[in-house]
């Protein structure tokens, strides 16, 4: 089961809305929406010597949605560096030290009445009753339990981009770089209160057949590739990825755009992001256009 822990499945989620359109002294920034429609955007201008591509990824997709055309693979085997979240997925062992509590247990972030709609949630949907759920989860952060929740959504055999990405880097000795390490990617959890924790859990047991239909609407959307469409309606879903917006997204976009603008300058670099950091009025897009850079929408086929 630990194996089917992804530490970054869940930041798939994290997408956003607002307007307007800007001028830069170098560039045009897309108008908000844009009418383009594309998961990849080649990166020139500014000065760069080689082109770069942005991609788009959902941390965990149907089969059936998974767009990895051989196109797509060229670009990668092509690239001089890869860039990513964080530079390769962790190990099973690696991850258990970032998914377990240091002090106390799951239990203490929940009042009575939740942990009876958890023990109830976890028998519906897992097969564990209370004594099986707390021997597997009671030592571990409430994130855990999240991530097990939303991998519940999908209905069909599932795909991850990173993991064929990772895959492909090691085929082919092409050097893995990240935004970010795992321990700042699970501080944006830990930093929460306790009570934005528990909540997070229990919008997952609150969920129900309109929380799966989402799921199914956020993919369609993606295979449509309208990052923008996308980013408005997570937003409108409101709860605490709402509430925590700028933490959970604007903050890390605005943080990576120094370190993106580093990678793509002497090397041609493939950066793949989940594509909710794409979308939006503060969305790596428009941040990379206001810097000067020009980022032309390339289809995927």
């Amino acid at each position: 089961m630990h194996n089917k822990l992804k530490i970054t499945g869940l930041l798939s989620t994290l997408l956003l809305v607002l307007f307007g359109f800007q001028k830069n002294k170098t560039t045009d920034v897309s108008p908000y929406p844009m009418s383009e429609s594309s998961l990849l955007w080649k990166i020139e201008g500014n000065g760069i010597k080689k082109g770069s591509y942005l991609f788009g990824t959902m941390h965990l997709i149907e089969k059936d949605k998974f767009l990895f055309p051989k196109s797509l693979e060229k670009i990668i085997k092509s690239s001089d560096q890869i860039v990513m979240e964080i530079a390769g997925l962790p190990s099973p062992m690696e991850a258990m030290k970032y998914i377990m509590l240091k002090d106390g247990n799951f239990t203490d972030f929940f009042t009575d009445a939740q942990l009876d709609s958890i023990y109830t949630w976890s028998q519906e949907k897992m097969g564990m009753d209370k004594e099986k759920f707390l021997a597997t989860f009671n030592g571990m952060k409430p994130f855990v339990v999240v991530q097990m929740g939303t991998q519940m959504e999908f209905v069909g055999n599932t795909e991850s981009y990173e993991k064929t990405i990772e895959a492909l880097a090691k085929e082919n000795e092409i050097t893995m770089l990240g935004l970010e390490t795992i321990e700042q990617q699970m501080s944006l959890f830990d930093n929460m209160t306790k009570t934005q924790q528990a909540e997070m859990v229990m919008e997952i047991v609150r969920g129900d057949e309109t929380k799966n239909d989402l799921t199914e609407k956020m993919q369609n959307m993606y295979v449509r590739q309208q990052i923008d469409s996308l980013y408005m309606m997570i937003n409108e879903e409101g709860g605490i990825v709402k509430s925590e917006q700028k933490v959970l997204l604007d903050d890390r976009n605005t943080a990576w755009i120094p370190l993106i603008k580093n990678f793509v300058q002497d090397k041609k670099t493939f950066i793949a992001v989940g594509a909710g950091h794409l979308g939006g009025p503060d969305g790596v897009i428009r941040q990379l256009e206001k810097q000067g850079y020009k980022l032309t929408p390339v289809k995927l086929n």
